[in-house]
């Protein structure tokens, strides 16, 4: 293991250990000598986003972990939530449909959040359809789990016509 790879794994056990400004240091550090390290811009991100909830530094860390990472497939799925987070619906289903040509990335979230976008944009049906498929693209019985609670939660908001014409189709 070469010194960037020991490096970025004492700060990903610093964010395990919930030492968050302890991991972020370490990760600007890492940055200074390798700034192109995609893992460290994710770990940035998904720290900013989750645990400093400062969005505008989040953001520009994922896009960087895109850029410099793409074969890391956490970035994809860590963008994903991070962009229905911010309700920036119309990108995340853009982001979403390019992401999905992406061999090794997990269709299942990546479906799980672009049907959530739709949902968030009242627009059940659609929602319905891509919750149905990430379902399809899912293993984790958990996670099924917490689609079909989706399922169901997307029949309770639709009107007997959307019902309908789900049930049809």
């Amino acid at each position: 293991m070469n010194d960037i790879e020991g490096l970025f794994f004492e700060a990903d056990k610093l964010l395990v250990d919930n030492k968050i400004i302890e991991g972020r240091d370490l990760l600007l550090e890492i940055l200074m000598d390798y700034p192109d390290y995609g893992r460290a811009h994710n770990h940035l991100g998904w720290i900013y986003h989750y645990k400093l909830v400062d969005f505008v530094k989040a953001q520009k860390h994922y896009k960087l972990a895109l850029k410099y990472e793409k074969n890391y497939y956490s970035t994809y799925t860590n963008y994903a939530y991070f962009l229905t987070d911010i309700k920036s619906y119309d990108a995340m289903l853009k982001f979403g449909e390019d992401t999905l040509k992406i061999n090794g990335v997990d269709k299942g979230i990546i479906y799980n959040q672009m049907a959530r976008a739709y949902e968030l944009k009242f627009k059940l049906k659609e929602a319905y359809r891509y919750y149905k498929t990430a379902k399809m693209h899912s293993t984790a019985g958990n996670y099924i789990e917490e689609i079909n609670a989706s399922l169901q939660r997307i029949q309770g908001k639709m009107n007997f016509f959307q019902k309908i014409s789900i049930i049809f189709k």
